[in-house]
């Protein structure tokens, strides 16, 4: 790419703050550092009802409308991406982009982003944080699977890159695709913002505070780590009173887990007097109360070849408190707190577990983190990746 030449780019992220959602909470972080490193962005985005002061053009489009309906619902979403495709056609005309980068989910944006490709020639870089085809949390109708193979191969055909956020995301997705795709792919992971963090002195207290940030899901749940927890006061009552478990924003109506659920696995794990359930919170007030931790937690479902490495835990790492990790072994999120310095278990290693928080909550564990891998995950160092792919894009390099 000329160096001269300005990178102009149409982001295509349809969550922006500022929404709580994860997706609006990255960009949010990801937008701010690209326009530090000399890019130039323009941003398309769901209709908001309040508005983001981020220094750049932000446009809005009507959310999709849809229909539980399979062919109803295939004839509305196409007529409306017609219809937004020609609303965005004339942005990028007005602001003379010339990369067009979609930032899923929802994976609707990386529809969108393949359709302009098609209609204005503009090279396209598509983005997945997470499986859509191969994603073990739903179950789907034949024909709605159909619909979504259809709609992700379109995708990555007409992708000139494919950006992941885990080999083990990559390995998964394009296994079902031509060998020679693979070449367009790359891997840039979930970043955290060093300056986002609020200054914290911790008081000195007996209380060892466990806390867990984000919604849980039917399969993922606490309940090994409550089940530990039992077992390791069983073994030895002393610590209960000196323990807490804060459960911050565990019950959502969107992931279907009830603050009900939660209650029956406290009860039947006897820790009401350890367990405090927490209404969600602010981002970053989520970032204050990772600081305040003495130990975070990431719990992933035990689902066998995992792809998941969630943004939570890579904030949870920059906020310097240490973490564990209940996730199946050999998971994203398992090889990222391991090459941190930090212990994980899988779901057949509920004794390790409990052994480990035992001297844990006696303060015995000492930590040593990986201080250089971390910094691979600040986010100048991932929008320096990422707009070095931009250029190769732009270059016609893969």
């Amino acid at each position: 790419m000329d160096s001269k030449k300005k990178l102009k780019v149409l982001c295509l992220s349809l969550r922006t703050p500022p929404e709580p959602r994860p997706q609006a909470i990255l960009i949010g972080k990801m937008i701010s550092e690209w326009i530090r490193q000399g890019v130039y962005p323009v941003v398309v985005t769901y209709v908001k009802d309040k508005k983001w002061g981020i220094k750049a053009p932000v446009y809005e489009i009507k959310p999709l409308k849809t229909s539980r309906f399979p062919v109803i619902r295939e004839f509305i979403q196409s007529k409306n991406a017609k219809k937004h495709c020609q609303q965005i056609e004339k942005m990028i005309k007005e602001n003379k982009i010339n990369l067009i980068f979609s930032f899923s989910n929802p994976q609707y944006s990386n529809v969108l982003g393949a359709m302009l490709k098609q209609t204005t020639g503009v090279k396209f870089i598509s983005h997945f944080s997470d499986p859509w085809y191969d994603d073990p949390y739903h179950s789907l109708s034949f024909w709605s699977r159909r619909e979504i193979l259809k709609q992700e191969k379109y995708i990555i055909k007409n992708s000139d890159r494919v950006i992941f956020v885990s080999e083990r995301l990559k390995q998964l997705v394009m296994a079902k695709y031509p060998i020679g795709w693979l070449s367009k792919t790359a891997v840039v992971p979930h970043c955290y913002q060093e300056s986002d963090y609020p200054p914290i002195t911790k008081t000195k207290t007996d209380k060892f505070v466990f806390s867990y940030l984000g919604v849980f899901y039917k399969q993922r749940t606490p309940e090994m780590f409550f089940k530990a927890i039992k077992l390791m006061l069983i073994e030895d009552p002393e610590p209960r009173n000196r323990i807490l478990i804060k459960i911050i924003g565990g019950a959502d109506n969107y992931s279907k887990y009830q603050k009900n659920n939660l209650l029956k696995l406290v009860n039947k794990y006897s820790l009401n007097e350890v367990v405090e359930l927490l209404p969600a919170v602010s981002y970053q007030e989520s970032l204050r109360q990772m600081k305040l931790a003495d130990c975070l937690l990431v719990i992933d479902a035990d689902i066998k070849d995992s792809p998941f490495l969630p943004s939570k835990a890579v904030d949870y790492a920059g906020s310097g408190t240490p973490i564990i990790g209940i996730t199946p072994a050999g998971s994203p999120t398992a090889d990222f707190l391991r090459q941190l310095g930090y212990r994980t278990f899988n779901y057949s290693e509920a004794g390790p577990l409990t052994k480990y928080l035992g001297v844990l909550i006696k303060r015995e564990v000492a930590f040593n983190v990986n201080q250089e891998f971390l910094q691979r995950f600040a986010v100048d160092a991932t929008t320096a990746k990422l707009i070095n792919y931009f250029k190769e894009t732009l270059d016609g390099k893969k």
